[in-house]
């Protein structure tokens, strides 16, 4: 297994966009350096956070490399590479593997009724031509395809794929797969249930909402190591209070909002993300004020 130093509270790294659309990757340092600060234990480049099924392969591939520019190995690096095509997300990967990755994520091929046997195929693919560990990511709610145990097992085998990102409330997979496999890694990604898939036996926690709140959340995790139930419960409610909050406002352009006030300049969302109403901004504002979580 090459699961070393996968665990804790990683960052799903935003991807800064100009008011017209272009990137604006010059702001990453000082997003990036506000979170290492905080006291993340990595990033997690080019996912749903990122905007990436937004850009194109050459901005994704832009986006990999000036990241871990910015990071210089100071925290843990997985790049997201997901993309339809097998060829193009091995291309992905290499990018990754030259800009001194520590891993690699791939949603599974989507949109066409790929088999189960052709998505086992396309990750053995991936494994073999990466040599870094590779992350599947189980987000169904966007891709359609639920993982089952059997089939997380199966791909396992491999030992470069060495766990997942797993991004939905089924907490009944994360139980069977640690009673299954004390090694694989496990972040939980469904961020209004980071505690549960904790105790059920998650090793860590990617989720958008991290870079509004990552001291909370880091905290929280903290309190899971210890056992303390009660005081990670507390953390989860008072951090879902504010997730609720924003995402009846639209989260992305919520989070980037945020951390604008924050002093910490995130840029703006690409279309078809619609710019923030003065009312929705107003809205924001007060739930800064009123929320300790965060300041």
């Amino acid at each position: 297994m090459m699961s070393k130093n996968f665990q804790g509270i990683y960052l799903p790294l935003m991807t800064p966009f100009h008011e017209d659309g272009s990137l604006a990757l010059d702001k990453l340092a000082n997003m990036m350096d506000y979170q290492i600060n905080k006291g993340v234990a990595g990033f997690y480049v080019g996912g749903s956070s990122g905007e990436g099924f937004l850009l194109s392969e050459a901005e994704r591939a832009e986006v990999i490399k000036v990241a871990a520019e910015v990071n210089q190995q100071r925290v843990g690096m997985i790049a997201h590479v997901g993309v339809i095509s097998t060829d193009l997300t091995a291309q992905l990967a290499d990018v990754a593997v030259k800009a001194g990755y520590d891993a690699i994520s791939a949603t599974p091929p989507f949109y066409y009724a790929f088999s189960q046997e052709e998505i086992h195929q396309h990750y053995v693919y991936l494994a073999e031509q990466c040599p870094l560990p590779l992350l599947l990511y189980n987000i169904p709610g966007t891709t359609g395809i639920s993982f089952n145990v059997e089939q997380l097992l199966s791909l396992m085998e491999h030992p470069r794929i060495i766990g997942l990102k797993h991004t939905t409330t089924d907490m009944f997979l994360v139980e069977q797969l640690r009673q299954r496999s004390e090694d694989a890694v496990i972040f939980h990604g469904e961020d209004s249930m980071l505690s549960a898939g904790l105790f059920y036996g998650a090793n860590g926690g990617i989720g958008s909402t991290y870079n509004i709140m990552s001291a909370s959340y880091i905290k929280l995790y903290e309190h899971a190591q210890r056992g303390e139930m009660d005081e990670a419960l507390k953390l989860q409610h008072q951090v879902n209070h504010v997730t609720d909050a924003i995402l009846k406002i639209g989260l992305f352009q919520s989070l980037k909002y945020l951390m604008q006030l924050r002093g910490v300049d995130y840029g703006v969302c690409r279309k078809p993300f619609l710019s923030l109403t003065k009312e929705k901004k107003q809205a924001l504002e007060q739930l800064m004020d009123n929320n300790a979580c965060l300041n």
